[in-house]
């Protein structure tokens, strides 16, 4: 006769078995996902709770990245507009020096005096070419038409024009740089040589004054914040890090440990299937 031996202890070993195989193969090739791409969670189920955290501060990380790229184009808009101010201002100091030798009564004959002057129209019709033909990305700078926006701050630009620069009333009348051009009313040609060297002061200081609030605009807000953006972000990008990218010690790890109780669970089954088919039938005397 047969009967049955031990069938139900083997059959509850082997599904013990089993499922610790399946245990750790799922733990190695979870190790293996983490060693092959960098990343701890490949998968939603890897980490709900990190995968979430991990895309809030993503995005956090995305709204500082674009809000750096505007203060950055922003500073750099700055920087041009210094620069082009900055070539107002040799202009202005080479105009004062034409005037200044003008207004003198002695030294100069009267085609010296024509030469500079004409000199003086053609500095300040550089002026004005530079104030409308500065530009940033097709954006007009210096025309008056311009303001720096970023991180809900803003600068505006005033014009570099020659009728904009050098505002300076005597005796009831206001005359801007734009007038002492030939045939105007401040002429060096003429006999307000004193007042044309007033204007030219002005304008001189007009441009030194928008250069230094441009440059304190940009320094101690863009730079600022371009700086406590970046410290912010290495913050959080250490946040991402923790939370996403794999610890390769510990990664490694675990798959070698997934490996060798793989292994280990693979060879319990395969004693527990093999004494199983040996001891279900057996023979009694």
């Amino acid at each position: 006769m047969f009967g049955l031996i031990g069938s139900i202890p083997s059959n509850i070993n082997s599904l013990r078995a089993q499922r610790a195989y399946r245990s750790n193969s799922l733990s190695r090739a979870q190790s293996l996902a983490q060693l092959a791409t960098g990343l701890r969670i490949n998968r939603a189920s890897d980490d709900p709770a990190g995968l979430i955290a991990s895309a809030s501060l993503g995005q956090t990380l995305a709204v500082l990245d674009a809000e750096t790229a505007a203060n950055q184009r922003a500073s750099d808009q700055a920087g041009t507009a210094d620069g082009a101010l900055s070539q107002v201002s040799d202009l202005l100091t080479e105009a004062k020096s034409l005037v200044s030798a003008n207004a003198n009564t002695a030294g100069l004959s009267a085609d010296e005096k024509s030469a500079n002057q004409l000199e003086i129209d053609s500095i300040l019709s550089t002026v004005d070419r530079l104030s409308t033909s500065t530009s940033f990305g097709g954006r007009k700078l210096l025309d008056g038409s311009a303001t720096l926006s970023a991180s809900g701050k803003s600068f505006a630009i005033e014009s570099a024009a020659a009728a904009n620069l050098g505002t300076t009333t005597v005796a009831g009348t206001t005359y801007t740089l734009a007038n002492l051009k030939s045939g105007q009313a401040l002429s060096t040609l003429g006999s307000n040589a004193a007042t044309a060297g007033t204007v030219i002061d002005q304008a001189i200081s007009d441009v030194a004054t928008q250069r230094a609030t441009l440059g304190a605009f940009d320094q101690y807000t863009l730079q600022t914040r371009i700086n406590s953006i970046a410290t912010s972000r290495v913050q959080l990008l250490s946040a991402v890090s923790m939370l996403r990218d794999t610890d390769y010690a510990l990664a490694a790890m675990q798959q070698s440990r997934s490996t060798l109780l793989q292994f280990s669970s693979l060879a319990t089954l395969t004693q527990t299937l093999s004494r199983r088919r040996v001891g279900l039938f057996s023979v009694k005397g």
